[in-house]
């Protein structure tokens, strides 16, 4: 088999790996879109970092092999979905959401460029901020825990 060949097929598989990643990462995005109100909001944000993980670790390796990015123009003024925009009641600590922007403005205008690392870099940032969310969310979503419930009187059963 020549090195051609085996270089032609690593490019395919990853080819592959970017449009599977790209597929979560447009999964994850509708799921915001569509959301009912504040229903799954923690597993939504949940899947979108998981989705923002698998497309940094397909577009490391489509850099590693020498590829690119096919720019978006005018991404840089892209919104994210509803739930996810300032002022929309996003629950969760609000330096989070001040990340969770900055991670937003730096993704947009890291694909509007056709810099494969860049574009890596930028969805890790959104892996990480929205994982964090994800936990806190959750966190605010879950019933307390019986040491944190009001103890009861004594002799009550």
């Amino acid at each position: 088999m020549s090195s051609g060949s085996q270089l032609d097929r690593e490019q395919a598989q990853i080819m592959r790996a970017v449009r599977d990643a790209g597929g979560s990462w447009a999964e994850a995005m509708r799921a915001h879109k569509l959301a009912p109100p504040d229903a799954g909001f923690a597993a939504r944000l949940r899947a979108l970092a998981d989705a923002a993980a698998d497309e940094q670790v397909a577009w490391e390796h489509a850099h590693a092999a020498g590829l690119l990015w096919r720019p978006v123009p005018g991404a840089e003024r892209a919104m994210p979905p509803y739930e996810l925009r300032p002022g929309t009641g996003r629950r969760g600590p609000e330096q989070l959401w001040s990340r969770f922007d900055a991670a937003v403005a730096r993704l947009n205008g890291a694909i509007t460029g056709s810099s494969a690392a860049a574009v890596a870099d930028a969805f890790g940032e959104m892996a990480e901020v929205a994982a964090a969310l994800a936990d806190a969310v959750a966190r605010e979503d879950a019933p307390p825990s019986r040491r944190e419930a009001r103890p009861r009187a004594r002799g009550a059963a």
